[in-house]
């Protein structure tokens, strides 16, 4: 029996990401894997590894053990349909692999297979010799012909896979595959039937250790950190696009001047990679747990943070100052320097390489009036 032709449409990409991150293990997972519209006779193939090093020469045999134990096996031959090896794609850092397949788009049956991961990639990004063997698997799954499961599925096919290795879904699939009756020596192998689907596995962008720090001299806020699979980088504050860089060498920095207390974002196109809120580079806003007027003038327990300078103003005039404050500081403030007048009091605080906290307004009191709020 042929396979139905409405299946095998010219597929000109299928795109894969790799993640950086933990992937979420939720309930998404398909409890088949999807199949591809090509196949080997049997539930069997043979590879030719033409890894030079040890090394990668053991990620493949783990690799296709771990599918021989899954019910497909892949035997090493000294001459094979299939290659596998690792390549420098370090002039290409978003590709963490690729997986090329010939098959006969009448019949299905594949002729050829060149299986491909990249070492520069996996180097750079610290994957451990079980993630690249989890790579390898992956594109041998496509090799094999089964394609990717969802997105956030716990599956070996997982279109974002660093982390898992084949999975009962993926098994599933594999053997829903190979459940399928052929008849490959029936139809003429011609060689204007066969077409070439290449599966590229593309590094997803993703950014680390962002560190904040804001310059109370130019108003800026200084932003570094890493960035994977990314070239350019994009800042947008408030939803407005204000500053875009090259990383170099793995590394991004902005010095980005600004008001306010808005979201900073770092973006890769239309694609959000992190949200800097206020609370990562502002002082947090002080608390008035109490305020008490007396004859003499009002006294206030607040609670910041520690080492800050906490300014007390009125009418946006600095009356009082108090620096390496506590976490809960007592402070008095005489008649003299409210003139009598509770209206218009306000308190921030700043802590180090932080924005001034918004304000905080101050309640007018009258004498022998006090005020207790508890958090």
């Amino acid at each position: 029996m042929r396979f139905p032709k409405r299946i095998f449409s010219t597929l000109a990409t299928i795109s894969l990401t790799t993640s950086f991150g933990l992937l979420s293990a939720n309930a998404s997972t398909k409890a088949t894997t999807p199949m591809l519209g090509y196949r080997y006779d049997k539930q069997a193939a043979n590879y030719q590894d033409l890894s030079s090093s040890d090394y990668y020469k053991d990620v493949w045999n783990n690799a296709t053990a771990s599918w021989k134990k899954a019910g497909f096996t892949w035997t090493k031959a000294a001459t094979a349909k299939a290659t596998v090896s690792s390549y420098d794609g370090s002039s290409d850092m978003t590709l963490a692999g690729y997986n090329s397949v010939s098959y006969n788009k009448s019949t299905g049956e594949i002729t050829s297979s060149k299986v491909r991961i990249n070492r520069a990639v996996f180097e750079k990004y610290n994957y451990t010799k079980a993630e690249r063997t989890n790579v390898a698997e992956h594109e041998l799954g496509h090799a094999l012909g089964i394609g990717h499961n969802n997105t956030d599925s716990v599956s070996v096919m997982n279109p974002a896979n660093r982390y898992y290795t084949i999975q009962a879904c993926d098994i599933n699939g594999m053997k829903a595959r190979y459940a399928t009756t052929t008849t490959f020596d029936s139809v003429p192998n011609n060689p204007g039937e066969i077409i070439t689907v290449t599966e590229y596995l593309h590094v997803q962008p993703k950014i680390t250790n962002i560190t904040t720090n804001y310059s109370s001299q130019s108003h800026s806020l200084i932003l570094k950190g890493r960035a994977i699979g990314i070239e350019h980088l994009t800042l947008t504050y408030q939803g407005k696009k204000v500053r875009t860089v090259n990383v170099k060498s793995g590394q991004f920095k902005f010095a980005q001047q600004f008001k306010g207390y808005g979201d900073f974002k770092l973006m890769k196109g239309q694609q959000v990679l992190a949200t800097i809120p206020s609370q990562q580079y502002a002082t947090p806003k002080v608390k008035v747990t109490s305020a008490e007027r007396t004859t003499k003038g009002i006294y206030y327990t607040l609670i910041g943070s520690r080492d800050a300078t906490i300014n007390i103003a009125q009418n946006g005039q600095v009356i009082k100052t108090i620096k390496n404050a506590s976490a809960t500081t007592k402070v008095f403030i005489p008649n003299a320097k409210i003139k009598n007048s509770t209206r218009g009091l306000t308190v921030t605080q700043r802590v180090t390489n932080k924005k001034t906290s918004q304000a905080v307004q101050l309640p007018p009191l009258k004498v022998n009036i006090k005020q207790v709020t508890n958090f």
